[in-house]
């Protein structure tokens, strides 16, 4: 039988492990390519950290042209275009790549253009973002900081609530706190709608607990940053004198209006197989789009796209050696949220239980936080 291609499309978190799977899995006469138009990889859980000067960028960045030692081929280039008929992806750079299996797991483009002046607002969602802010926050000495999510969906609906509880603990520790105040606003009514009331109200008294402000159902129209005012689209309005936004979430160009999204935002999948419509093409993470049974969606988050990844490559191994796929997706998934002063929530559950998720949340407790500590360097390690 002739080798075989699985061509991994984004070397984030999802195409990491997929293409690292499949490798052990396959035997040397196939072939596992991935392709990502950057050739670092940036462990992003680890951003509102860079925000507060506890980690440095470089600390969590790895080259993935080392993957080469591992018989992972690297590509850096920028997907252009999808031939789902003739099973070819082009690059930018002219070349085209052949496969036999196709995993798209492209993440999410960040976009500012839709809400007049996000562009200059303050975010931890990218490392340059958290960068800038951890030279900015030091010259703080007061006043109104403003904590958005700006639309959704966006990845990892923690993070924002992470964020802020942890710019409450350095204001603190700056001795500037009363001179803060802090306030989140969200488009979602209570945090974190996907897992339930239960754990959104827990979310909310973790916030009174240290005095921040929430606001929900309010979407962002527009910032005026000579004023200092937010405008949200129901026509309320609040002041700020720091905003620090979730961007704007966006399917990549390369896959709108492809056959994969039918008529949708995002990727429609298999929600246990993660297949497409498009034959041998799977596509799993950010990407993708996972209904709920309480009407949400799956949430956009890393755990997510690397439990989807090892069903994925486990099925895909499985047909290439000529076995039955067996694997499904069940949409178990868990979290570190950081509460601050070394201490830490830990949220785990089934999100597809009908007629809610069956989630819970553990601590805040010093062993939390100690333990995303542990993941962090344990998941680095792992991969590569």
């Amino acid at each position: 039988m002739p080798g075989k291609t699985v061509l991994v499309l984004g070397a984030g978190v999802g195409g990491l492990v997929a293409a690292s799977r499949l490798r052990r899995m396959l035997d040397k006469e196939h072939r596992v390519v991935l392709v990502d138009r950057s050739p670092i990889f940036t462990f992003a859980p680890s951003f509102a950290w860079v925000m507060l000067g506890q980690r440095r960028v470089e600390r969590l960045s790895r080259d993935l042209r080392k993957l080469e030692r591992k018989g992972i081929e690297f590509k850096a280039a920028e997907i252009t275009g999808l031939d789902f008929e003739n099973k070819r992806v082009q690059a930018q750079n002219g070349e085209e790549l052949p496969y036999d299996y196709l995993v798209i797991s492209l993440g999410v483009d960040y976009s500012s253009e839709e809400v007049p002046g996000l562009n200059r607002a303050w975010t931890f969602y990218h490392a340059e973002g958290s960068e800038g802010l951890r030279e900015e926050l030091p010259k703080l000495s007061g006043g109104r900081v403003a904590v958005c999510v700006t639309a959704l969906p966006y990845r990892c609906p923690p993070a924002p609530y992470e964020g802020a509880m942890l710019l409450e603990h350095f204001f603190r520790k700056r001795k500037i706190r009363g001179e803060v105040e802090l306030h989140l606003y969200s488009p979602e009514q209570v945090p974190l709608k996907a897992t339930g009331p239960e754990i959104g109200g827990r979310v909310l008294d973790l916030l009174h607990e240290r005095d921040i402000g929430f606001t929900g159902g309010v979407t962002l129209k527009s910032v005026d940053h000579e004023q200092g005012q937010l405008h949200f689209s129901d026509g309320s309005e609040a002041g700020f004198d720091m905003l620090i936004a979730t961007p704007v979430h966006r399917l990549p160009n390369v896959l709108k209006g492809s056959a994969l999204v039918n008529g949708g935002d995002w990727v429609a999948v298999d929600r246990k197989t993660l297949a497409t419509a498009a034959p041998d093409v799977y596509a799993i993470g950010d990407t993708t789009v996972i209904p709920l049974a309480n009407g949400t969606q799956l949430p956009k988050a890393g755990v997510f796209a690397h439990g989807q990844a090892e069903v994925v490559a486990r099925n895909i191994a499985a047909e290439i050696a000529g076995n039955q796929p067996l694997w499904d997706f069940g949409g178990q998934g868990a979290c570190f949220m950081e509460t601050g002063g070394g201490r830490g929530t830990y949220i785990t559950g089934r999100f597809f239980n009908e007629p809610e998720p069956d989630v819970v949340m553990r601590g805040p407790s010093r062993m939390w936080h100690w333990a995303k500590v542990g993941f962090e360097r344990n998941w680095l390690w792992r991969w590569f």
